[in-house]
């Protein structure tokens, strides 16, 4: 099942300037997501409606990646990475239009729907180009790169949607993201190079997709890492999706205070990730996905006990300092998730990439269904989910085999 390399080819150089290009481009899926957060109680008035309500668009934008995954990993795989973009970022453009421009709370939340169907392609894309160059732990180290770019975004973007509504209406963020978009369009024409040559392109009849994704889901060596690293990436878009009730409405943080804590976790996240490109180097990919499994699920735990034991009284500090270290876990298992799911998929590089964003993506959209059953405070809420869907990811981790060495998968 492995293909054997020489050791010149795993050490090949790496391309650095290359992720870090492939990083801006990602960084338009976080701008969009966590850039109008800070907005949220400020179009709650606008619309007539509760934060927790507008805050479903959130939940909205996920169904917009899940199924855009869908569709441009198998259409990347047929006709190459760059037509993809063009397609995905031009429509990404035009919703963004749609939601700067909108009065009504039901056409933004479609608006926003569609607005995630054209940003998705970036993820599909970039990781798919990835794994058409290099090597799993090339991979591995570049997942890890290509995150210290583009999670300058979840960092800096409810800061600069903070900053904008201080001069400006809500609709103004929607604008930065319709240049933004612009912006991604040049970056394709002008560096952006197809990596999959027109010979090892999938030709098999597009009816076939179906059967495909199939074979895919039957792929122990896919299947098991992707799902694993979903359940745990739903840590983040549970936090994601409550993140202002909570810090904002049960705090009672400013918009300035919220960008703030939003950045901090970010950052850790991203800290972490560079954490790993170094353990890459003296542990197997497996072992640190373990570790990190376990991080998250310590994290997840305490949460739930302070939700329980403090309910509305639960210190702001110590439930800030568990939800900096569960996102922070996120750094040992995303780059080392995704390289192990794709480690065997050259082939389907494309669809792979799209099927494991789906199911990530997924767990936001049942998660955040989630979070409207429970009638309990937000930490509670914030406890319970997060520690199931973690618990349930650590144990698919562990069946993986500890020794699995990926080092010299062509």
């Amino acid at each position: 099942m492995t293909h054997f390399v020489n050791s010149k080819a795993v050490a090949k150089p790496f391309p650095v300037l290359w992720v870090m290009m492939l990083g801006m481009m990602v960084a338009i899926g976080p701008l969009a997501i966590d850039m109008y957060l800070p907005a949220l109680p400020t179009m709650a008035d606008e619309f007539g409606v509760p934060v927790s309500e507008v805050a479903k668009s959130v939940p909205f934008y996920f169904i917009g990646l899940v199924f855009g995954q869908l569709f441009y990993g198998p259409f990347s795989d047929r006709v190459g990475r760059v037509l993809p973009m063009y397609l995905g970022m031009t429509l990404f453009v035009i919703a963004s239009v749609i939601c700067a421009t909108t009065t009504s709370e039901t056409v933004l939340f479609i608006a926003r729907t569609v607005q995630a169907l054209g940003a998705c392609v970036t993820a599909v894309v970039t990781r798919a180009a990835i794994r058409d160059t290099l090597n799993p732990v090339q991979s591995a180290r570049a997942f890890s790169l290509m995150v210290l770019v583009m999670g300058l975004a979840p960092i800096l973007a409810p800061s600069l949607g903070a900053f904008v509504l201080r001069f400006a209406s809500w609709h103004m963020i929607f604008w930065i993201l319709v240049a933004y978009g612009v912006l991604n369009l040049v970056l394709t024409k002008l560096f952006l190079k197809e990596t999959l040559s027109p010979e090892k392109r999938n030709t098999a009849p597009i009816l076939h997709t179906f059967a495909n994704y199939l074979d895919l889901i039957k792929d122990k060596s896919f299947i098991v890492p992707a799902v694993a690293g979903g359940l745990l990436q739903g840590a983040f878009f549970i936090y994601l999706s409550i993140s202002s009730e909570l810090f904002m409405v049960g705090y009672g943080l400013s918009e300035r205070q919220f960008a703030i804590a939003f950045g901090a976790n970010a950052f850790g996240f991203i800290a972490m990730t560079q954490v790993n490109q170094f353990l890459t180097k003296k542990f197997r990919l497996v072992q640190l996905f373990r570790f990190g499994a376990l991080m998250q699920l310590m994290c997840g735990l305490c949460l739930l006990l302070l939700g329980v034991v403090f309910g509305e009284q639960a210190n702001f500090w110590l439930v800030f300092v568990c939800i900096f270290c569960c996102i922070a876990g996120l750094g040992l298992t995303q780059p080392n998730a995704a390289a192990i799911a794709l480690a065997f998929q050259k082939k389907r590089a494309g669809m792979a990439s799209a099927m494991q964003g789906a199911m990530q993506f997924s767990v936001g959209i049942v998660g955040g269904l989630l979070l409207s059953l429970f009638s309990v405070t937000p930490v509670l809420k914030l406890g319970i989910i997060i520690s199931v869907l973690v618990l349930i990811g650590t144990i698919l981790v562990f069946s993986l085999d500890g020794k699995l060495d990926l080092s010299k998968v062509d």
